[in-house]
């Protein structure tokens, strides 16, 4: 319990003790002056330690007897008035005991001294995560898995109440503070040099640029992952220099800017985030009009897109809705999108793809059904705005579901567990289809459908062998860490993808001498990752995949000479 904690015990239990003090003060001295009778008839007096002990039990537990003599009429009046001061007295120091316990503010201190504590022990890389929400807990739960600790902090006491319940793998240190104030930030550990990240999603994104704010000053080392989908707010976050903005309207937009260009490039994108394999075929967008529901923020991304590539469009949106149906320049409706007359107007019958995008649901499956029976061959793509729905949504069969919150669940985890991954995909992204078709087969063919993607740091602590090999000058070539253990001259099912070296990114490195501080992003089987890890990590397999020979161990030389 700390200093805070401590004061308020003691100040709400001032008064109590004294009254207590007082009770037992008086009783053992009226003890001691009250005159008794021993035995033989002799008049004494108890002294004031066998005062003191006859008090103490009398108070709490009558019924102890009289001690060290029987007493006399005048001592039993005087104990007959003490009991009755006494137990007065205990019950106003219990109740002050129950009121202090309960006291809302001692409970908040104590429970931010057991957080301290607990932020203190963590040894591990850990996360600061800001309100408990779906999102963040999916966001929690790919961090545990890639074996980081988590700190969580809401200003709701009952949501860190429910948040209790969720399973979990690890123990989550909780809070209840306000983290928009430094010293809730310096209480989850933003100073300490295992914190690596914070996670600041609140639907109020001043918040999150406040967050961004603070963490530049406080630590800035540690990355902040924010939410923005405004540009004014997004341009501020990003000139702190230590924040990765996620925007899931600009997120698909550019998904959109994609599929149109190079299809095979969304279905790498999809492995790399783990929502399918590469097996999955590519996504081709129907030729002809968009009919878009909904603008805002999402439309305005989506129109940029469509202007680019000269496709056909327009958007149906119920904002300032006038009293009759209003057309501006051909491309904008402003009436109510679920309004059957008005996707007939808009020419639904002819048109070859929907996209709803409203910030309802419920709205956005009603447009769907409404669309699909005007048109049962229509390409839909959807908005979803909460996974809570998404059983509703895939019943609906439509054709590509755009989940707002999955795109936050895998930008804010990649961008803090994999950063060599997303530096990947950034660089796949750059690339024409006609590379990314031929590489994906590449993937196909020496690994597998469905690949994992693992990353190997070149340092003492997950490298140990290839660290002391470096070190003393040797030069080892990546291919080397492909080498089968059980056959020097076969190559085990991985590919290193990328090379990351002091800001530097190789695609695809091939011939590459390794240096310390390099990281290394693999496609590979679970067994090949195995032997990578066994060979970057152990002396005598990391010889033989070099030399093809195994090396004397001088102990086990020593014992058979």
């Amino acid at each position: 319990m700390n200093n805070n904690a401590l004061w308020i015990i003691l100040q709400k239990l001032r008064i109590p003790l004294l009254v207590i003090i007082v009770t037992y003060s008086v009783a053992i001295l009226g003890m001691v002056l009250i005159p008794g009778m021993d035995d033989s008839g002799k008049v004494y007096h108890l002294s004031f330690f066998d005062a003191f002990y006859f008090v103490s039990y009398m108070a709490s537990t009558i019924g102890f007897g009289e001690s060290p003599y029987a007493f006399t009429y005048e001592q039993k009046l005087w104990v007959s008035i003490c009991i009755y001061i006494t137990v007065i007295g205990w019950f106003y120091g219990l109740g002050a005991l129950v009121s202090a316990v309960t006291d809302k503010t001692l409970r908040f201190e104590m429970m931010k001294s057991r957080f301290r504590k607990k932020v203190k022990a963590l040894e591990n890389d850990f996360v600061i995560v800001l309100g408990y929400t779906h999102v963040n807990v999916e966001i929690i739960k790919k961090l545990h898995m890639a074996n980081m600790e988590v700190v969580l902090i809401d200003e709701d006491e009952e949501k860190i109440n429910l948040f209790m319940l969720e399973e979990l793998k690890r123990d989550v240190p909780v809070m209840v503070g306000n983290a928009l104030l430094t010293e809730t930030l310096q209480y989850a550990g933003i100073l300490q040099n295992n914190c690596k990240g914070i996670i600041a999603l609140f639907e109020n994104e001043e918040h999150n640029f406040r967050i961004a704010i603070l963490t530049k000053f406080l630590n800035s080392k540690v990355k902040v992952v924010a939410k923005s989908t405004y540009d004014d707010i997004s341009k501020s976050i990003l000139d702190t220099d230590i924040a990765k903005v996620i925007n899931p309207f600009e997120v698909f937009s550019k998904r959109i800017d994609v599929a149109l260009r190079s299809p095979y490039t969304l279905v790498l994108e999809n492995w790399i985030y783990g929502n399918s394999d590469l097996s999955e075929k590519p996504l081709y967008l129907p030729d002809g009009k968009y009919v878009i529901c909904g603008y805002g923020r999402f439309g305005k991304a989506l129109q940029l897109k469509f202007n680019k590539y000269g496709i056909e469009h327009v958007f149906i949106d119920a904002k300032r809705l006038a009293h009759h149906t209003m057309i501006e320049d051909g491309s904008f409706v402003r009436a109510n999108p679920d309004d059957k007359d008005i996707l007939l107007d808009v020419g639904i019958k002819e048109a070859a793809a929907l996209i709803v995008g409203t910030k309802n649901d419920i709205d956005n499956l009603s447009i769907v059904i409404t669309a699909k029976k005007l048109n049962p061959n229509i390409y839909i793509i959807a908005r979803e705005n909460t996974m809570q729905e998404v059983s509703v949504f895939q019943a609906a069969d439509i054709d590509w579901l755009f989940m707002i919150e999955q795109i936050y669940i895998n930008k804010a985890s990649m961008a803090l567990v994999n950063p060599v991954k997303h530096s990947f995909l950034k660089l796949v992204l750059k690339q024409e289809e006609s590379w990314v078709k031929s590489f994906i087969n590449l993937l196909k063919n020496q690994v597998g459908i469905n690949p994992l993607l693992e990353r190997l740091d070149i340092n003492e602590e997950s490298a140990y062998a290839l660290y002391q090999e470096l070190q003393d000058g040797v030069d080892i070539e990546i291919e080397v860490l492909l080498c089968s253990l059980k056959n020097r001259k076969e190559r085990n099912p991985a590919l290193p993808l990328l090379l990351y070296r002091k800001g530097k990114k190789i695609l695809l490195p091939n011939n590459v001498n390794l240096q310390i501080g390099d990281q290394i992003l693999f496609a590979c089987t679970r067994e090949s990752l195995m032997e990578i890890e066994l060979i970057a990590s152990n002396i005598y397999e990391l010889h033989y995949a070099k030399y093809g020979q195994e090396k004397e161990n001088p102990i086990l030389r020593k014992f058979f000479s």
